[in-house]
């Protein structure tokens, strides 16, 4: 989003809130939300009218939030997310996550054979492991989707079979993990 018409908004949404936008307030709002688009940023501008009840300028967070959610929420999604996918495809089937950042939890847990053997009882005992780990690599920027290579990838390709080596299923938005296949 350009600064101008970062400002202009922003400026609608300080006099809504009450507050008086000046150059620098202007500048530090803008350096931490540029990478939202002018329509995300015109949403979370909409969320924050609609549905906070607190007085003064909404914080650069909750502005984040309003559009990208809150990470319990993102933690409970990715981790149905993975579930779906394991009841669905199971190890068998080569993986993408759109949301890279469960690839990575995956990777980091063992991988896509070793979590997709995993009795329930088991996961009861490892969901908060899969938690604190994703909520990480949501941190850490680890959010680039990669390829969980299931056994009939695995298996052909050991055999010299890249003929019949089944397509990666993209689990999630196919636009951000097509590169890979």
């Amino acid at each position: 989003m350009e600064h101008k018409e970062f400002a202009v908004i922003f400026g609608v949404m300080c006099e809504y809130f009450g507050a008086t936008p000046s150059d620098g307030l202007t500048e530090i709002y803008y350096q931490d939300l540029k990478g939202l688009s002018t329509p995300e940023f015109k949403k979370a501008f909409s969320i924050l009218r609609s549905g906070r009840v607190y007085n003064g300028l909404p914080k650069i967070a909750e502005i984040k939030e309003a559009i990208q959610g809150k990470l319990e929420d993102k933690v409970a999604i990715a981790y149905q997310t993975l579930t779906d996918t394991l009841r669905d495809h199971g190890y068998y089937d080569t993986v993408i996550f759109e949301d890279g950042a469960i690839g990575k939890t995956v990777e980091t847990m063992g991988g896509w054979f070793e979590i997709s053997q995993w009795t329930i009882e088991e996961w009861k005992f490892r969901k908060k492991e899969f938690d604190s780990l994703y909520l990480a690599n949501l941190r850490a920027g680890n959010t680039t989707p990669i390829k969980l290579i299931g056994v009939f990838e695995r298996e052909n390709a050991a055999k010299g079979l890249e003929k019949d080596i089944p397509k990666a299923i993209n689990i999630g938005t196919p636009k951000r993990v097509l590169e890979l296949k």
